[in-house]
């Protein structure tokens, strides 16, 4: 079909232009567009040992690209056109000369490309080991897979909040070990900085770990969990200065046992003292699930704010979960209804006993007594024990991750949990509409800690069992990401705990857990 054609000069010559206007308008090489040198820091702050820093200066206005190559590689564009570039470099292997390729491109349209190197060092040994046991990708919400980690250290904590990949290989981490007390709660805030609280101190960090604003609390130190609202403010778990309440008939200093609003300057602007709604000397617990129920009674894990309203949700392990509005008005209790009297630092205030929520089967049948008093369960309602991580969602139900903690009041374990509630408030009753967990009973208990999060793209339910230690495995906390409602495992990983520091006994600090789990993007 085809013939054979000499090629005339004039055809060599169209060729030959057409050869050398392709290589003049393919990429030129990284360093001509470039004047100087390329600066490479690795862990510019000390802070974060896989991500770098590239400063370089451009000959002309450019937008920067780079790419991290690996088995699953990391792009990043910075669109704004300039030519001072300090450039984040995230998600770098560790122990690994890593290539990193950079594109330059004019305003003309020009490109400028090259790699570079950078060698990072291993990873701490005692960080947790990772297995991946499930992944379904089409299935999952994007992302890496962040763990809190707090490291045992002889009786402290040192915080390493780690990001991994699909492969189990840690991607990202920032070592807070110098930290003290360790700081709370990897809260992504909206330009992508991180925020931690650690008592009274209030840290935003850039992923690279630079410091960007430290501030100071006076007469509150805050713990375990906080909230960023649109305009800036915060809204924090708090334990304030000189707070006393009567237990046993004996006046002692108490903790975690309020919530404060903070403004941008990060003064406190509100506060809302749970002493005044709840029952003070009420004790469901045995005296080895605390160091100390008389200081901690309540014991303040997560708070989240209903935006129909800005009341505020709140969970406290010790009690249960409560709903108060922008003045500190109790609106009702989710918790089982033994032992609940007057509320008060020193008991003399409301009656508690009126505001507890009423269980009610699908049907809307009230279930019984037993049930209500929480020392029984039906298939399909359990009172939440020792829950962390309550999240108020968009139509107005609760999840949360419920630990099981003495589930009916039994010393025996059973089984840790997500669980999602609906409540009406009008008839002040509360069905349970979905849970995952039950059946996998001790493979999946954790007494202490652990989290669940709404993925907003797939509405699939990520759910983190901080601290395993009676299941068969041997000790590790578990991601699990569950699609909704059916309950389908897309992803699955365990983290194996090494105590690496600590002694492993169930003593403060000697322990390795994760507090909690996140699905973040690096960048």
């Amino acid at each position: 079909m085809f013939k054979n054609a000499a090629l005339t000069p004039c055809l060599l010559l169209a060729l030959f232009s057409i050869f050398l206007h392709s290589c003049e308008s393919g990429p030129k090489p990284l360093m001509e567009g470039v004047s100087g040198m390329i600066d490479i820091k690795l862990n510019p702050y000390n802070v974060a040992p896989l991500g770098a820093q590239l400063t370089f200066t451009t000959k002309e206005a450019c937008k920067v690209d780079i790419r991290i190559g690996g088995k699953i590689p990391v792009e990043r564009s910075f669109p704004t056109v300039s030519t001072s570039h300090r450039i984040p470099v995230l998600g770098l292997y560790p122990d690994t000369m890593n290539t990193v390729e950079v594109i330059l491109t004019a305003e003309n349209g020009t490109e400028y490309t090259g790699q570079l190197f950078i060698a990072t060092n291993p990873l701490p040994d005692f960080l947790p080991d990772i297995d991946i046991v499930a992944l379904q990708r089409d299935k999952m919400e994007p992302g890496l897979h962040l763990a809190e980690v707090l490291i045992a250290n002889s009786g402290e904590f040192d915080a390493f909040p780690v990001m991994f990949d699909d492969n189990g290989d840690v991607r990202w981490f920032l070592d807070l070990s110098g930290v003290k007390p360790f700081p709370f709660t990897p809260h992504r805030l909206k330009n992508g900085n991180w925020l931690f609280v650690s008592w009274v101190e209030v840290y935003e960090l850039s992923s690279l770990g630079q410091l960007i604003q430290h501030h100071r609390l006076t007469d509150f130190s805050a713990d375990h969990d906080v909230i960023a609202l649109d305009n800036g403010n915060l809204i924090m778990g708090a334990s304030k200065k000189d707070a006393r309440i009567v237990r046993d008939g004996q006046a002692v200093e108490s903790r975690y046992d309020y919530v404060i609003e903070v403004d941008k300057d990060r003064k406190v602007i509100r506060e809302w003292d749970l002493r005044q709604v709840l029952d003070v000397d009420r004790s469901v617990f045995r005296k080895d699930f605390s160091l100390d129920f008389s200081a901690d009674w309540f014991h303040i894990n997560s708070v989240d704010q209903d935006p129909k309203d800005q009341s505020l949700v709140i969970s406290g392990r010790n009690q249960g979960v409560l709903k108060v509005d922008r003045n500190n008005e109790l609106q009702w209790i989710l918790a089982p209804h033994r032992s609940w009297d007057k509320a008060g630092f020193d008991g003399q205030g409301l009656d508690t006993r009126e505001y507890l929520l009423t269980a009610v089967d699908a049907q809307g049948a009230k279930l019984p007594a037993e049930v209500q008093e929480g020392v029984a369960s039906t298939d399909e309602f359990s009172w939440p024990t020792g829950q962390h991580a309550l999240t108020v969602l968009d139509n107005g139900h609760l999840l949360m991750f419920d630990n099981g903690l003495a589930r009916n009041f039994s010393n025996d374990f059973t089984y840790s949990r997500a669980v999602e509630y609906e409540i009406d408030e009008q008839a002040k009753t509360i069905r349970q509409v979905w849970e995952y967990g039950k059946s996998r009973g001790l493979d999946m208990f954790s007494a202490i800690t652990s989290d669940v999060d709404l993925l907003p793209r797939t509405n699939n339910r990520l759910i983190t069992a901080g601290n395993i230690r009676l299941g068969t495995l041997p000790p590790h906390a578990k991601m699990v990401e569950v699609t909704f409602p059916d309950n389908e495992v897309v992803f699955e990983a365990n983290l194996f705990l090494k105590d690496a520091k600590g002694t492993g006994a169930q003593e403060w600090a000697q322990f390795d857990l994760a507090y909690r789990g996140e699905r973040y993007t690096l960048y």
